[in-house]
């Protein structure tokens, strides 16, 4: 079955070239980021990062992603929109500025860390072209493979549910996301500090990352043909946020689809997607949308006798 028609669905060529260029260029400044920081401490050929770099990056991505959401959200009230998509939007820019605050103090636990297991990196390499690729790939691995436990563990979906349970899909829905997992998910990253890649490297690839994790929340861009194979796309994001039975637990990469095709876990945008989760909670209060999931684990794990029942049970499956 097609999917339903969207604006974009509907759209003339010259209207989806149009859309393609806002895509390209809403991430132009951050691939600008990656090709032209360099070191002076390394010659020509060597590309590294200090924390000013990371800094003006964090600063460059936050400043897209807060200019994107403001001008969809303009543009949303101009059309008048419910009065629920607008207590759904504001919901989710509490949460994403609650997020946003405690990433400022993350980031300093993150570097702490890295910084520690760097120190016993089996081999430091210069920071050359194929660290960099080297790095990418590995960051993008660690991401699919934190985001798929995060859909198949209890403990893990317990806060990367937030970012589900919204039944709309625009920008805002980029800054819904839980931070209390913020507190621990830096350290999945932290092995690839052993094998020699430099704190900064990792850091400033997840600032790119979620960056760009963020732009793809939009249904203003349709299908994009072979790049939909390769990047995690509007398109593939969209089935990745859908409830429906053969889009759930799909498309888990983080820049890349590689890693989804290699597992098993890519899916087409085939039928237009249900937002949500199977239990929608219904609700814009913050609170509920951060801690509901926490609650009901806390009382199901409360009536579990057994420390190895218990255990079990927080890496089981999500219901």
């Amino acid at each position: 079955m097609k999917i339903l028609s969207n604006n974009f669905r509907q759209a003339q060529p010259y209207q989806k070239i149009k859309y393609f260029a806002v895509f390209v260029l809403l991430l132009t400044p951050l691939i600008i980021c990656i090709l032209c920081f360099k070191s002076p401490n390394y010659s020509g050929k060597h590309v590294a990062i200090n924390h000013s770099t990371m800094f003006n990056t964090d600063v460059i991505g936050t400043s897209i992603l807060f200019t994107a959401f403001f001008i969809e959200f303009l543009l949303l009230l101009l059309h008048k929109p419910d009065k629920k998509v607008v207590k759904d939007i504001a919901a989710n820019f509490s949460i994403g500025i609650c997020t946003i605050l405690v990433g400022v103090f993350e980031k300093g636990a993150a570097f702490s860390l890295y910084s520690l297991m760097y120190a016993f990196a089996i081999f430091k390499p210069h920071p050359d072209w194929w660290l960099w690729i080297a790095a990418f790939f590995s960051c993008d691995f660690i991401h699919y493979i934190y985001h798929r436990l995060g859909h198949k563990t209890r403990l893990f979906w317990a806060a990367h549910v937030t970012h589900h349970s919204s039944k709309h899909f625009n920008l805002s829905t980029g800054l819904r996301t839980n931070s209390i997992h913020v507190f621990y998910r830096f350290i999945f990253w932290s092995p690839l500090c052993i094998l020699g890649i430099p704190p900064e490297m990792i850091l400033f690839i997840e600032s790119i990352t979620a960056s760009q994790n963020f732009l793809v929340h939009t249904e203003n861009i349709g299908k994009l043909g072979v790049l939909d194979w390769v990047f995690n796309t509007p398109s593939n994001h969209r089935v990745h946020h859908g409830s429906n039975p053969e889009y759930i637990d799909k498309n888990l990469g983080g820049i890349l689809m590689i890693y989804d095709h290699l597992f098993g876990t890519y899916a087409k945008e085939t039928t237009l997607p249900v937002y949500g989760i199977t239990h929608n909670i219904d609700t814009c209060n913050p609170v509920k949308i951060l801690l509901h999931e926490y609650i009901l684990m806390s009382k199901e794990l409360s009536a579990i006798k057994g420390f190895m029942v218990r255990l079990r049970y927080l890496f089981s499956r999500p219901q």
